[in-house]
């Protein structure tokens, strides 16, 4: 049984998290108590707010006090969409990347865990934005600066006009990306009729994207940065090397989001960041292909998913559009203590599948407070172990390359 826990304005709402039904009663256990506390005194300070680096680490150091977990995620997307939303002349990027780094530092201080480190890409300048609202068919993007949309039912029209547009690198039909993408037993959402994919500096307007002025977009690195024990060569690596690691030792597994080769302050050793010619971005694919190992098609949704047909009668309302969780995710090991913290909505919890996880609500930008989601039955099982001295820990250092 898990259940969900809102936060807002100090006051604590618990939800039946499959059904999304408002629990009368608040099951008896004391680790509800202990985070309805928690998140009460510790509101989440939004998306945009450099403070939310510190959010992360703190909750991420009082959660694994109390629980002594085995494995810990952490999502820090605030550099991310920093980069994208605010003008640059507002932030300095060179003390924005120093403050993210020393809280990822501070957390390992604390904690002695074995560090998997990975950066998500970079952001280039924006040079442009394709106007999608006015097309005929129906279009469905990411809402943060979408380089990848999928469209259904395009009229002659629509693909006259989009295969003009020199902004627009391809206009891929069904046929071609089932060629590609041949799901698998999990898969839940259909393959658009057609996939664009913006140019390089190019973003796509839709009618469904943030309406907050976008100032950089993602720059769909090919190579992304990772400090890991182990040799990993591909992002789909980084799961079994964490899970190997995990049979003797604490991991913890962090993504640093809108984090390039460039920026990336622990050393050298990158991965690949592609499938065939799908480059991942900061979302559900790449979170997926970090936490399961599995590449897209193994995933239960693909880019450009219809999903307002999930709007009536869905399961896991605080999930984005998955009416299941997804399976096989590094916190979901039955044998294996787990706990996520992050500032990425959604993501947090669902690509995670840990026990215990907390992240900041927000739905298209819009702080609605903190989410915690609770797996009451394996907390019930699980008997924190006695945590080691501080003193005894060794020193994690930025310059120091493990």
């Amino acid at each position: 049984m898990k259940v969900g826990m809102v936060c807002s304005n100090e006051q604590t709402q618990i939800y039946g998290f499959k059904s999304g039904e408002l629990l009368i009663n608040k099951p008896d256990h004391k680790m509800v108590g202990w985070v309805d506390k928690l998140l009460c005194n510790n509101p989440y300070p939004g998306d945009l707010n450099p403070q939310s680096f510190n959010w992360v680490t703190d909750m991420a150091l009082e959660v694994e006090r109390v629980y002594q977990p085995n494995f810990v995620f952490l999502s820090y997307s605030n550099y991310y969409l920093i980069s994208l939303f605010k003008r640059s002349r507002d932030y300095d990027s060179e003390l924005l990347c120093k403050h993210l780094f020393s809280e990822v530092e501070r957390f390992f201080n604390q904690t002695g865990m074995t560090p998997f480190i990975i950066g998500t890409g970079g952001t280039l300048p924006l040079e442009g934005e394709i106007d999608l609202t006015e097309l005929d068919g129906f279009v469905t993007a990411s809402r943060m600066g979408p380089i990848y949309a999928g469209l259904y039912q395009p009229s002659e029209r629509d693909l006259y006009y989009l295969n003009q547009l020199e902004a627009i690198q391809m206009v891929l039909p069904m046929n071609r990306l089932s060629q590609v993408w041949k799901p698998g037993n999990g898969f839940e959402g259909a393959i658009p009729d057609y996939l664009l994919v913006a140019a390089r500096g190019f973003a796509f307007c839709t009618p469904d994207s943030s309406k907050r002025p976008l100032y950089r977009v993602n720059a769909r690195d090919n190579a992304i940065p990772i400090l890991s024990p182990d040799s990993v060569r591909s992002i789909v690596d980084v799961a079994p090397a964490v899970k190997k690691r995990l049979r003797k030792e604490r991991v913890a597994l962090v993504v640093l989001e809108g984090i390039d080769c460039e920026h990336f302050t622990l050393g050298r050793e990158s991965c690949t960041n592609t499938y065939s010619w799908y480059t991942y971005l900061p979302g559900e694919g790449q979170y997926l292909a970090i936490t399961t190992g599995k590449h897209l098609p193994d995933h239960p949704y693909p880019p450009g998913y219809r999903d307002y047909q999930d709007a009536q009668g869905k399961t896991f309302p605080f999930s984005g559009y998955y009416r299941s969780l997804p399976i096989g995710t590094l916190g979901s090991i039955a044998s294996k203590r787990s706990i996520a913290v992050g500032s990425r909505s959604v993501l947090t919890h669902t690509a995670s599948g840990a026990d215990i996880s907390i992240e900041g609500y927000s739905r298209s930008m819009k702080q609605q407070g903190t989410l915690a989601v609770l797996d009451i039955n394996k907390i019930r099982k699980s008997r924190p172990r006695r945590r080691k001295d501080s003193s005894s820990l060794q020193p994690f250092s930025l310059t120091t390359i493990i």
